[in-house]
């Protein structure tokens, strides 16, 4: 194993849940320390442990010879640590590739160099990743074959051709991957085979610094124990795995709880395999600091503590300790000392206090504000450098876009200004969103260089493991460059990418790696060209044609947040389901399809035909919900039934298309979370924990389906279920009960999904599709076009006055001027009213006034002044609806413009 020494080897094969801890260590005693090993074994108190020792001593010689001749007595090198990612990646030994280590280049960033001579490849690199980079390099530049994660084709000749001297010199010191959050939608249940696949996926795409939390938990637990809490109390602030991310960053606790002490030491032994593998290639772990979150009942060990209760989301919440007090910094100074202890000397450790949190100073003056920044920022970096003076504290700066209302440049300054230069390191994470969703100025620009600190660029390509096709290649491919080019850049040493959830969109990926390492610009529509030819062996006409419509439309400026259809939102939420369902993306499946005859060889080619065609079949089921709805509204039951019809047709033929794929179906995530499990009891907690994170979210409505994944499986058995009660509760006019169906969702974790077939050929799949579908909904247009932004029905009354949320365009803020309440039929009368319009999150225009509404009025327009000049991030309006349950009354809210 790269990079582990005998006794480490020993601790991890036999202390790490595999053998009891007594045992682990009367065995390190015995060999490596004989006089106390001999002492312990053959005291009075241990006659009975002496007498198993000599019964099972030769076993314990023979598995520790086994351990010795796997391992070695010494770490393995860049150049072995790098092979073996090669071998790995093509499956057999490579004796006509040589490595060599050389030196980074003058300005301390990676290089690489390749050439081919007399069917030799060369490769020289300046560290594991830039040796296993440059092989990926040569092997993309070549069309020799892609590793992705929907799979891997390499397909080399037997002899290389001749090829010139290839040198490739990153513009960045680091290349940064991976969020917290991808530790919650991507990793959570993941073991060690997964593990090494994304290791290798790391190196291969030049990634050398990434997020190592795993085993936090188990360290904390340890301290806590110390200090007096039992596990009961520990367990009020942990939640179940997929959850943890939040609870790092003080954002919930308690959901599913408790954690096992079975898996927390199995952490434990993975995340020692992680780092070895890690260290062996040159990857810099990023480790979890101990940020101040703490469970409540450590109050009633250190009486006359202060503890602050966080409140996220407006129902989660968790406990945080002063940076000021004494115990915060003896927590921390413990914590990173048993992590290091554990885990080895760390170099970078990121702690994160205020993630989409309010400051929690009071009120206080600007002048306050910016001392108690200072005081933060210093006490939380001296407590890192208390343990470990050559420490640097990571920040995330995702707070400094999101919430520029709060992150202000003064504050952003007074936050960073007690902390050395060298020794503070800003993940500027998402570029993409300051561009194209908030429209806000560049991170770098904003924060002037954020005062000399080191940062990194990075963006956001994925919300919560969505799954359909997003994300500006274009952006993707140069938005960097703007960064290195800018006079303002300051103290800029790395690149990456923070996506919340992997294992979706390939091509996002490759392009975002090829960029990481490239101060030139891409010409994308060359780049996808050559994509196609290394993922499938050949680009065709076909394959050209669905490139040219895609990079017009799903690939265009679609960011992550976009990713996500109206049918994944609970029925029937009156937000736009933004996924690009254009003209040009149905006419783009199409043409990939097309290419079938020349490229049906391709098991890629296969997969993306079978996810492509799916959500073909989704965007079809998008046009189906609303012209359903439309036909309730309008009082059109034969039509409403046919649309109805359509709309499960369409789910369901997505469903069996995506049985399919290797990645995108409910049946694999949840068989990690199960397989995680020792217990009949704990595998199901953890996959009531799975369904839950990627559904319903929490105990509470603030992030359902927020996760939004187009899986096999969970269109079936959650998707349809929900919709089948919708329109059944439409058409009987009776209240929905979403909330329990939720409920018997959580509760069936331990049961099986439903069966469903995978198809036999899915070029035929495709075409039967098309054949059916083509030319479904050619003639529709999107309600908010027409200037409809929301409805309501007999289905939106309970009895109470209720608010409701409508998304809106946010190019069509600045010409507002009134909303417009139309009742479309029935007898019932109901007031609607008191809109209240929201832009970038900030309530700009409102006007309390309620319309009756009813057969005798059926129009009411109320006005709504604002100053909005320009086109906001994002913009929606709130209305209320009031009226008898279930009251018989259909109409459209609509803007006046």
């Amino acid at each position: 194993m790269c990079g582990v020494r005998i006794p480490g080897a020993i601790r991890f094969v036999f202390s790490r849940g595999v053998y009891p801890y007594y045992f682990s260590f009367l065995l390190y005693a015995f060999f490596y320390l004989p006089d106390v090993g001999r002492l312990i074994l053959y005291s009075p108190m241990n006659r009975k442990a002496s007498e198993i020792m000599k019964i099972y001593r030769p076993v314990l010689l023979f598995l520790l010879a086994v351990t010795m001749l796997s391992c070695g007595d010494a770490p393995q090198t860049p150049e072995s640590c790098a092979r073996e990612v090669i071998e790995r990646t093509l499956g057999r030994r490579a004796p006509d590739v040589e490595l060599r280590l050389t030196e980074k280049a003058p300005d301390g960033h990676d290089r690489f160099a390749t050439r081919v001579t007399d069917g030799r490849l060369v490769i020289e690199g300046s560290s594991g990743v830039a040796l296993t980079r440059g092989f990926y390099d040569y092997i993309t530049t070549n069309g020799y074959g892609q590793v992705t994660w929907t799979g891997t084709r390499m397909e080399l000749p037997e002899r290389l051709p001749d090829t010139p001297l290839r040198e490739v010199s990153s513009p960045f010191r680091h290349h940064y991957y991976m969020n917290v959050c991808t530790f919650g939608y991507t990793y959570p249940y993941w073991s060690w085979n997964e593990w090494e696949k994304e290791l290798d996926w790391m190196a291969l795409h030049g990634f050398d610094m990434a997020l190592a939390p795993i085993g936090s938990e188990a360290i904390l637990m340890r301290i806590w124990r110390d200090m007096g809490l039992t596990e009961e109390e520990i367990n009020e602030l942990f939640t179940a795995p997929g959850h943890l991310p939040w609870m790092r960053m003080g954002n919930m606790s308690g959901l599913d709880s408790p954690l096992s002490e079975r898996w927390l030491d199995e952490q434990v032994a993975l995340q020692h395999r992680i780092l070895d593998r890690m260290r062996g290639l040159g990857i810099t772990p990023v480790f979890s600091g101990f940020a101040g979150f703490v469970p409540p009942a450590i109050a009633r060990v250190r009486p006359g503590v202060t503890l602050t209760e966080t409140r996220w989301n407006d129902h989660m919440k968790s406990w945080m300790l002063p940076v000021e007090s004494p115990l915060f910094r003896e927590i921390a100074a413990r914590y990173m000392e048993e992590w290091e202890r554990e885990f080895g000397r760390g170099e970078y450790y990121l702690v994160d206090s205020f993630n989409e949190m309010e400051l929690p100073f009071g009120e206080l003056s600007p002048g306050e504000v910016h001392a108690q920044l200072t005081r933060y920022g210093e006490t939380v970096y001296k407590s890192i450098a208390a343990v470990n003076p050559d420490a640097v504290w990571v920040l995330q700066g995702w707070m400094f876009g999101y919430q520029r209302d709060i992150w202000t440049p003064d504050n952003i300054r007074a936050l960073l200004a007690g902390v050395p230069d060298d020794k503070l390191l800003v993940v500027d994470l998402a570029e993409d969103f300051n561009a194209m969703v908030w429209r806000n100025a560049p991170g770098w620009e904003y924060a002037d260089g954020f005062a000399g600190k080191q940062w990194i660029y990075s963006t956001v390509p994925n919300f919560g493991g969505r799954s359909a096709l997003s994300g500006s290649l274009e952006f993707y491919a140069n938005g960097h460059l703007a960064a290195l080019q800018s006079a303002r850049k300051g103290n800029l040493v790395g690149y990456g990418t923070a996506p919340e959830g992997v294992e979706n969109n390939d091509v996002v990926y490759e392009m975002i790696a090829d960029a990481g390492w490239s101060s030139e610009p891409i010409d994308v529509e060359q780049w996808v060209r050559r994509y196609a030819r290394n993922r499938y062996g050949d680009c065709p006409g076909e394959l050209g044609l669905f490139w040219d419509h895609i990079l017009r439309s799903s690939y265009s400026v679609s960011v992550p947040n976009q990713a996500r259809y109206r049918w994944q939102m609970t029925p029937y939420d009156q937000r736009r389901g933004p996924v690009d369902i254009s003209d040009d993306f149905f006419r783009a499946v199409e043409h990939f399809a097309a290419a079938g005859p020349e490229l049906s060889g391709s098991g890629l080619y296969r997969a993306d035909l079978a996810l492509y065609a799916a959500l073909y079949a989704a965007g079809k089921a998008d046009i189906a919900v609303e012209r359903a709805n439309a036909a309730y509204l309008a009082g059109d039951p034969e039509a409403a039934a046919a649309e109805r019809d359509a709309f499960f047709s369409l789910l369901l033929t997505a469903d069996r298309l995506l049985e399919s794929t290797p990645n995108h179906r409910l049946e694999r995530w949840l068989g990690f979370a199960e397989a995680r499990g020792h217990s009949a009891a704990e595998k199901e907690r953890y996959q009531r924990d799975a369904r839950r994170l990627i559904t319903c979210w929490s105990d509470g409505a603030s992030l359902h389906d927020y996760a939004c994944r187009v899986w096999s499986g969970l269109i079936r058995d959650y998707i349809v279920p929900r919709w089948e009660h919708y329109f059944d509760c439409k058409e009987r006019g009776t209240a929905p009960d979403f909330a329990g169906l939720d409920s018997v969702w959580l509760a069936s974790a331990a049961e099986p999904l439903s069966p469903q077939e995978r198809c036999p050929d899915v070029l035929t799949a495709a075409e039967e599709l098309f054949a059916r579908y083509g030319a479904y909904g050619s003639d529709f247009v999107r309600p908010e076009s027409r200037g409809i932004v929301g409805s309501w029905s007999p289905f939106e009354f309970g009895g109470s006055r209720r608010r409701i949320r409508l998304t809106l365009d946010p190019a069509t803020v600045p010409g507002i001027r009134g909303v417009r309440f139309r009742v479309l039929r029935g007898g019932d009368g109901v007031r609607v009213g008191n809109p209240v319009l929201q832009v970038d999150r900030v309530n700009i225009a409102s006007m309390q006034y309620e319309a009756e509404m009813g057969p005798v009025h059926a129009e009411a327009v109320i006005p709504i002044r604002h100053t909005q000049r320009t086109v906001p991030a994002e913009a929606a309006l709130f209305v209320t609806l009031d009226g008898p349950a279930a009251a018989d009354s259909f109409g459209v809210i609509e803007l006046v413009r």
